[in-house]
């Protein structure tokens, strides 16, 4: 309403570019009024039944794909990499080695530009023969357990990994044992479990936060009944936002934040007002619901 209203007396030079700051006050105010139903729920079970499940699964359409082709995989691939190159430190960097590649296109696309590269993924189905062409050093091996002496790289990065690593902590501790004193560290990951598509389960619930409307048993009676695809559950960590700050802080003595960024998904707030309970059996923290994404860039300045 706010934003018909500013169109309808903005003049014509404004019309069709507002400012963000209106743009984004209906969003603001609808999380105020959300977070304050948060705050004055019960806690207690989530008793949803199988109906409402096909109630909202007719409602919510699934968002956009993530590409696996050859062409996505290639301009993902280029995209992240130009991305890390323009980052501090990067120019003078020669070694890297990326956690959680699967294809590992993104270093395929660093050896193009002169670099070299190591990418593992605890499994070998998705290595591109593309990268190992370009002259990536393609690796099954557990994220937690490297294979690699101490400082052995400039520049180490994961993307959309640690959303899935069973253990983040044991990553990050390898990651700075084998950068070097004065090397970067970068990650950017997401959905967070806790966030509306946190589950991963979206090719076959497309329900946002499906994960704590419903109960386990009954999303596998749905998806089994409906012939869909079924649901890893080990396939996400359920790492909050809350979490993953308190492992940062552990390594403040030998970490700094060069960058730091958390990406927050207010579309889905309406569930949240709708079963209040059920997310707050769940977590007492708001921002673990609203919170999708992080992005950061550490540098190593220290040791443990």
């Amino acid at each position: 309403r706010i934003k018909r209203l500013v169109r309808r007396i903005a003049p014509p030079w404004l019309a069709n570019g507002l400012p963000v700051g209106l743009l984004v006050l209906p969003r603001t105010l609808e999380r105020r009024r959300t977070e304050r139903v948060f705050a004055t729920a019960t806690g207690g079970p989530c008793d949803l039944d199988i109906s409402v499940l096909e109630a909202l699964q007719a409602q919510y359409r699934p968002p956009a794909a993530y590409g696996y082709d050859e062409r996505a995989t290639e301009s993902r691939g280029r995209e992240r990499a130009a991305q890390i190159l323009r980052m501090p430190g990067t120019r003078a960097a020669s070694s890297f080695l990326e956690l959680g590649c699967w294809d590992g296109m993104v270093s395929c696309c660093l050896c193009r530009a002169g670099k070299t590269a190591v990418a593992i993924d605890n499994r070998d189905l998705g290595f591109d023969e593309r990268a190992r062409r370009a002259g990536v050093d393609l690796i099954r091996m557990d994220a937690a357990h490297l294979r690699f002496a101490d400082d052995s790289f400039d520049f180490v990065f994961s993307y959309d990994g640690f959303e899935h690593f069973a253990s983040p902590d044991d990553v990050l501790r390898e990651a700075i044992r084998v950068v070097r004193t004065g090397g970067h560290i970068y990650l950017e990951f997401g959905p967070l479990y806790f966030s509306p598509y946190g589950e991963h389960a979206y090719r076959s619930i497309t329900v946002p936060y499906c994960q704590f409307l419903f109960r386990r048993s009954l999303i596998d009676e749905f998806v089994s009944q409906h012939g869909l695809d079924p649901i890893d559950p080990g396939h996400v960590n359920g790492w909050s936002v809350l979490r993953y700050r308190q492992l940062w802080r552990r390594y403040q003595g030998v970490l700094t934040a060069r960058r730091y960024h958390e990406a927050v998904d207010l579309s889905h707030l309406s569930l949240i007002r709708r079963y209040p309970r059920c997310f707050r059996s769940h977590s007492k923290h708001f921002e673990d619901f609203i919170v999708a994404r992080i992005s950061l860039l550490f540098e190593k300045t220290g040791h443990e």
